[in-house]
């Protein structure tokens, strides 16, 4: 397909959206996310009456599909296996308009490109008006809510954790919180994101590896051109490149690093690495560290069959016992049960 065919194909309502836009016309409210989730139930486009819709009886069953969605998330946050192919590394899909769709958290990378209209992007308690040219990235674990206005096109891009890092791209920041660059109506990267949402489609020859190779220029290309439009979104300052530095060289060296091994590395004393990282990230050297290693360990423990202790040993985490008492209470599960838990799902599937 030419890739104006499909730019305007994706501008305009799916059926979904549509249904969600004669929604709002009448009822003056979005779909919530239960009544979105029991409608993908139905066959496409073979929707109930608006009427039906937002009856008590549909609102009943929508709620029990709400509280399976709900257990799940509690638990675990969303998982890889729910929402990329088992046979995909990357996965890209529209955001859709007049859908509600919760605050959320996931075990992969999402990355939020916005072509036209705005994208309201809630992170924590911020709310950040995202216009056309944003570009986000938004690590795994961060509880964060999307919502497209009425004009918006807006594409996400699902990402697996170990395909980004395998990326190795220098100074590419693997971050707890999102970062975004502002890239301006440029048409490269509109282009190269209308290409992987046209390769994953067609789903032609090669297509997996066309659409790896297309992201990890696009990423490739940011840090070139937009590097210096590079920030948290929780701030408008651009990251410096020395903290890009910094951060790339904790997570290289992740398993040993220490933050005198950092400050001995940069020529920075300890306190003023202290600050940095607060200033920039609202955490600590140690969480950030932290929060990477958990999350270098739930990847092992859903792939691989080592030992407790093996993978302990393998992220740089030398006593097991505190291993166990960081992982629950960052996932609300012990290592062994979300291992078994992972397994039992992916059977099922």
């Amino acid at each position: 397909m030419e890739l104006n065919q499909l730019f305007e194909e994706l501008s305009g309502l799916n059926t979904m959206e549509t249904l969600g836009k004669k929604y709002y016309q009448k009822y003056g409210k979005r779909l919530n996310y239960s009544q979105y989730l029991l409608l993908t139930r139905y066959a496409k486009g073979d929707f109930p009456p608006l009427e039906v819709i937002n009856s008590p009886a549909f609102e009943e069953e929508s709620q029990k599909v709400r509280k399976q969605f709900i257990a799940q998330y509690r638990q675990e946050g969303l998982s890889e296996q729910d929402f990329i192919q088992p046979d995909c590394d990357i996965e890209i899909e529209k955001l859709y308009r007049f859908v509600d769709i919760p605050s959320h958290a996931h075990n992969f990378l999402e990355l939020v490109f916005v072509f036209s209209g705005t994208c309201y992007h809630t992170v924590g308690e911020h709310v950040f008006e995202q216009g056309p040219g944003s570009f986000t990235i938004v690590n795994s674990f961060i509880n964060h809510e999307l919502l497209a206005s009425e004009d918006c096109l807006c594409l996400t891009v699902k990402v697996r954790i170990d395909t980004f890092l395998n990326f190795h791209i220098p100074n590419m920041p693997y971050f707890a919180i999102p970062i975004c660059f502002e890239c301006g109506d440029d048409p490269f990267m509109r282009e190269t994101l209308l290409r992987i949402y046209d390769q994953q489609e067609n789903a032609g020859c090669y297509h997996d590896e066309m659409i790896s190779l297309l992201l990890r220029t696009l990423l490739i290309y940011c840090m070139q051109n937009y590097r210096d439009t590079l920030r948290f979104l929780y701030t408008s300052t651009p990251i410096k490149e020395k903290m890009l530095e910094i951060c790339n060289y904790m997570f290289e060296n992740y398993q040993s690093i220490t933050l005198r091994g950092l400050s001995q590395h940069f020529g920075y004393s300890e306190p003023y690495l202290c600050k940095l990282f607060r200033d920039n990230f609202q955490q600590s050297f140690s969480e950030i560290l932290r929060n990477f290693k958990l999350d270098r360990a739930q990847k092992l423990l859903q792939t691989t069959n080592q030992k407790l202790d093996d993978i302990c040993e393998s992220i740089g985490y030398s006593d097991t016992t505190q291993f166990i008492r960081d992982f629950k209470k960052q996932y609300g599960i012990t290592p062994a049960k979300h291992r078994k838990q992972f397994l039992q799902e992916a059977s099922a599937t």
